[in-house]
């Protein structure tokens, strides 16, 4: 039977006090988890809205007029089949030697069904991808309904990465939107050229101690003694047949082929290969993949901030759109982005929003309070709203998974609204380009 959270906090606290970590964030973590089992998923998380939609109402007449939007695409399916096949291939070879029991079996067969799933599909949008990115669309449409109903202010340009799900996510997103206004405009554009700036990637490579600190944090964290017991006749030798992989490696990736599990739910009755661990064994391998994910995508010490550069290509094309939405004439009503969390997040980094001012170290990122499942699920968003007056003063408000939030390097006008001549020279300030004189 397994063993609830609260019956282990004690046992957990203590463990993490003696692998370094802290244990007030990590309880925080295990609550999170408790409520929500999805959140284990960390990169694979689907999208969740806001429970409640809080909105600073605007100062006294400040109106909506401009939006500057990037959307991550929506929950998928793994990118590759082999985030599957790799480990489902070799439960195949351990179930013709005879090494699988009843438990190792069930495994197997689950695994081979996932895989099965992913036929043709690897790397594309689900059913619940979509319906993410039109509840995104239709739940901005209610917040400022009257910045998609101007006189003068009818188009909206939208671009996209190459990869299919980021297309399927702009097709999702502006669907909805043109479902609540028929009269926009939509100009959309899909390619390379635009993935050049929404999402390039680092050209520094990942610190050499990642794959090291994965390992000894997966010893520390990880007992695989029962997981083999449960799944294999004999466990030493199965462990001889595990190919390429240690055993804890092995089991790290089944745990991470089961991620995806939650994106599929609308499409299929999908397995839960979750089931296949106690909630101790889970909470460990979340922690480990989620310190891996803060390596990959956040202000690490360890990454020496890898993809600012990433964040500033992004910026740059938010800044100079902005620029020809607000100039005279501009008919612009709305930019959208679509790409993906390497984008994305180091946008967020490279601002240093809220959550991301000081880096901490790779291993102590969870302890920290950073968590992927809410810091880049599927379909997380970076909403700019623009307002304006009479006297054509603009200040912005800035929502990160339509959360108001503000740089904690810059102090907002009132609230959280920003002038957006302030915010256009902080970016500037960060981007090495002087802004306040064009």
């Amino acid at each position: 039977m397994k063993q609830s959270f609260f019956s282990v906090f004690l046992c957990l606290s203590l463990v993490s006090l003696l692998v370094g970590g802290f244990p007030l964030n990590a309880q925080d973590a295990r609550t999170l988890l408790r409520e929500n089992p999805e959140r284990l998923s960390n990169i694979h998380h689907s999208y969740e809205p806001p429970e409640a939609m809080v909105d600073t109402p605007a100062p006294d007449g400040y109106e909506p007029f401009y939006l500057s939007h990037y959307g991550r695409h929506g929950s998928r399916y793994h990118t590759s089949m082999r985030a599957v096949t790799r480990v489902s291939t070799i439960l195949d070879t351990l179930g013709m030697l005879g090494f699988l029991t009843e438990e190792g079996k069930a495994l197997r067969d689950e695994l081979d069904s996932l895989a099965l799933f992913h036929v043709g599909q690897a790397g594309c949008l689900t059913t619940r991808g979509g319906l993410e990115h039109q509840g995104i669309s239709r739940r901005l449409y209610d917040r400022v309904p009257s910045l998609f109903h101007q006189n003068d202010r009818k188009e909206v340009v939208a671009v996209s990465s190459p990869s299919q799900r980021c297309i399927q996510s702009l097709a999702n997103f502006t669907l909805a939107l043109s479902g609540n206004a028929p009269e926009l405009h939509y100009t959309v554009y899909a390619g390379d050229r635009f993935l050049r700036y929404l999402a390039p990637g680092s050209t520094i490579p990942l610190n050499e101690s990642h794959d090291t600190i994965v390992d000894s944090m997966l010893v520390a964290r990880l007992d695989p003694a029962r997981i083999m017991n449960a799944w294999f006749t004999d466990p030493w030798d199965a462990s001889l047949h595990l190919g390429p992989f240690k055993v804890r490696d092995f089991i790290y990736y089944i745990y991470y082929a089961g991620q995806i599990c939650q994106c599929l739910n609308l499409d299929y009755n999908v397995p839960d290969i979750y089931r296949h661990f106690t909630e101790d064994e889970l909470y460990a391998l979340w922690y480990v993949d989620d310190a891996a994910n803060y390596n990959y995508f956040a202000n690490t010490i360890e990454n020496l901030n890898r993809y600012d550069m990433t964040g500033q290509g992004v910026l740059v094309d938010i800044v100079e759109k902005a620029d020809r939405a607000l100039a005279e004439g501009s008919g612009v009503a709305a930019d959208l982005r679509f790409g993906h969390d390497s984008g994305l997040m180091s946008l967020w980094t490279f601002l240093r929003m809220e959550g991301c001012e000081v880096p901490g170290h790779m291993a102590d990122g969870p302890a920290l309070g950073w968590n992927c499942f809410s810091e880049m699920p599927m379909g997380s968003n970076l909403q700019m709203i623009f307002y304006k007056n009479r006297k054509d003063d603009i200040i912005v408000k800035i929502l990160r998974n339509e959360k108001e939030v503000v740089i904690p390097s810059l102090k907002p006008w009132k609230g959280p609204y920003y002038k957006w001549k302030d915010l256009r020279a902080h970016f500037g300030q960060l981007l090495a380009i002087d802004y306040k004189t064009q």
